[in-house]
């Protein structure tokens, strides 16, 4: 019988650059390293055409939709479950075409849309798990700036996409991208989540953005909870974290719409950290990071109980 270990989830003290992955990907290597089969799990994503290139021509070779960090976590883990099951939602961004505002003399426009983040999204997937391991990809197919050109866009790309899809869905306004996420997304991360959770001793789950709420299930089963900004890990209680989020849920919060700002002033610290910086060079140099990591690593560890 599988030995179960904790489930360790890792959100943003800060919406951007908060160092997640860093400390995801450490953290999976070292569990790795000391004999865990761990699994990693990225509930939810985005990433951007032009800002992630390198990760978008890996997507474009291979026909499919993931983000940069579940390729660093899953190369950390070693951890061998496709990659849209350990991300099962992820949206491909894209800059506006800029070229084609000024041509038109709509600078103020480009400015405004510019600020609003539905229109750089191009697609986004949803992937489900089924019976018999069946992998099911939804695509939403953001109509309105695609067919404007505002975008810059690989149509070659994202055609071939189109094709793979079982099912494609259109939107065209903010409100229904977030009415369709509501829809869609928890079974999406549920049944992916139970597939990694089966497969593995110990999960890695790393938050989106500073968002501090995963699904209800995931919720569950987190035994410890870490904060990261730069310079900074703070590890909560996790028993107080459900219960803190329990009482938002019951003033009619939906914890998933939470965000670090609001609720890490209600909880329990049991551990504060110094991260020191990282050197760009050890970012893929998973087993070298690890020891530049090595005191925030062993703290996490021994919340474990490994």
């Amino acid at each position: 019988m599988k030995k179960q270990l904790p489930s360790v989830f890792i959100f943003g003290l800060f919406p951007d650059s908060s160092g997640k992955t860093v400390i995801s990907t450490a953290l999976s290597r070292e569990l790795l390293n000391r004999g865990v089969k761990v699994g990693v799990f990225k509930p939810r994503s985005g990433h951007n055409l032009w800002y992630q290139y390198e990760v978008f021509l890996k997507c474009k070779s291979e026909g499919r939709l993931f983000c940069e960090d579940i390729v660093k976590l899953k190369e950390a883990s070693e951890c061998q479950l496709p990659y849209e099951v350990l991300n099962p939602v992820d949206a491909l961004l894209a800059p506006l075409n800029t070229k084609l505002f000024i041509e038109r003399g709509l600078t103020d426009r480009m400015y405004i849309l510019e600020e609003e983040l539905h229109t750089h999204l191009i697609i986004e997937r949803y992937t489900t798990l089924g019976d018999y391991g069946k992998i099911r990809n939804v695509l939403l197919l953001n109509e309105r700036s695609l067919k404007s050109g505002s975008l810059l866009v690989d149509c070659e790309y994202v055609n071939r996409m189109l094709m793979r899809a079982e099912r494609i869905i259109t939107i065209h306004t903010a409100e229904e991208w977030a009415a369709l996420f509501n829809k869609l997304a928890s079974q999406s991360i549920c049944s992916c989540y139970r597939k990694v959770k089966d497969e593995y001793e110990a999960v890695v789950i790393e938050g989106y953005n500073d968002a501090v709420a995963p699904e209800r299930q995931i919720l569950n089963d987190i035994d410890v909870a870490v904060g990261v900004a730069p310079g900074i890990l703070v590890i909560y209680d996790a028993d107080d974290f459900r219960r803190v989020l329990d009482v938002m849920r019951r003033l009619g919060r939906d914890p998933r719409t939470l965000r670090s700002k609001e609720v890490i002033k209600y909880l329990k610290r049991r551990r504060i950290l110094r991260v020191p910086p990282v050197p760009h060079f050890l970012l893929r140099n998973y087993d070298l990071l690890c020891e530049r990591l090595r005191a925030v690593l062993d703290s996490i560890v021994s919340e474990m109980r490994v």
